[in-house]
């Protein structure tokens, strides 16, 4: 798989995907090579006193996997002067903060002597209603931890683990229920990602349709595979696992790594290498995996105060493969986002998966 160079032009939706052609001279920027070495580096500061590894990375207007997004790789744009340099909206859960778990129930986990560690709510302002024809669906809360002041990434991998197996319980329900066609999960980090409480929460969308991103991309992904015999997935992670400068971590179940056309700053996919269409059809050692990665690496985010949505991307059709997926949120959209949807962003992957790698 070879990435599209900065000269392809997307215009149509016809053009033949990249992903399995040869990727024996893969470059980034102008011609330099997609490895990035530490000890040679050029360090640029940006985001919040982050310094970044950006050694040989030029500007590059960049397409995904599956010609669907176009970004603008601009490293150099990080070091722009700024009036601030903090938001100052740090949310802080307090005494008086408003208590999630006094929502109705839906459902919880409880340890072995009957206290709840995972409990799920419904949502007391829904956008969607099961009573409303309208806007027919269900929104529930995901309270991940009883404990109070306990970001995400400071929940032990075990708790982790029964958060991610709460999500596959709801999942699984909702999706049975009449007039659901998907169901999406995902989590507000931080203010900049919109999050309006501290406590530890994700929430859960029910949704009488699938959402035309995720139809879109299972489309491209039948396509390639009718076009081209196999999985774009497996081609995926075999182009990376051949230019390595993007892979944060990897064993025999899951593939962390940040995607060669990041549309945020410091994105980074979970991508199991076994065919798994759902978080329902993942195995143990799958999420176990997952619940390692996301404490380990969500640490670093949280650690420099960089809000983050995550989501996990549960596949649309049957070759559609389940990713979960983390977005950093230390960039606002200007006029350039809004206008064109071409996105701008100022951290490479291979810069956010030196940082994430701690070299």
């Amino acid at each position: 798989m070879n990435p599209p160079s900065s000269a392809q032009s997307s215009s149509s939706s016809h053009q033949k995907s990249r992903i399995g052609q040869d990727t024996d001279n893969i470059a980034v920027g102008s011609g330099g090579s997609s490895s990035i070495h530490p000890q040679s580096s050029k360090v640029a500061p940006q985001h919040k006193g982050i310094k970044l590894n950006t050694h040989g990375i030029e500007t590059e207007i960049r397409q995904d996997y599956l010609h669907e997004n176009l970004v603008i790789i601009a490293p150099n744009r990080g070091k722009r002067p700024y009036d601030t340099k903090d938001s100052g909206h740090v949310l802080i859960e307090t005494a008086s903060s408003p208590r999630l778990d006094r929502n109705v129930d839906v459902c919880q986990l409880n340890d072995p002597s009957g206290d709840w560690l995972v409990k799920v709510v419904e949502n007391k302002f829904p956008s969607l209603s099961p009573d409303n024809p309208q806007a027919y669906g269900k929104q529930e809360i995901v309270i991940d931890t009883p404990l109070a002041a306990t970001p995400f990434s400071k929940l032990s991998e075990a708790q982790i683990i029964n958060v991610l197996h709460t999500y596959q319980a709801r999942i699984t329900n909702l999706k049975a229920q009449n007039g659901i066609e998907y169901v999406l999960v995902f989590r507000n980090d931080g203010f900049e990602a919109g999050a309006s409480l501290a406590h530890a929460h994700s929430q859960i969308f029910a949704l009488p349709m699938v959402p035309s991103k995720f139809k879109r991309e299972s489309e491209n992904v039948e396509a390639y595979f009718k076009q081209n015999n196999r999985d774009p997935y497996e081609d995926i992670i075999a182009y990376e696992k051949r230019t390595k400068s993007r892979i944060v971590y990897e064993n025999d179940h899951i593939m962390v790594f940040c995607p060669y056309a990041s549309q945020w700053p410091f994105e980074i996919w979970m991508l199991p290498k076994r065919a798994v269409t759902t978080l329902e059809d993942m195995s143990q050692p799958e999420i176990s995996t997952i619940a390692s990665s996301l404490k380990k690496y969500l640490s670093r985010l949280t650690r420099h105060k960089i809000s983050f949505n995550l989501y996990l991307e549960n596949g649309a059709s049957e070759h559609h493969r389940f990713c979960l997926k983390v977005c950093g949120r230390s960039n606002t959209w200007g006029g350039f986002e809004v206008a064109s949807g071409i996105v701008i962003n100022t951290v490479p992957p291979e810069s956010a998966a030196i940082w994430y790698k701690g070299l």
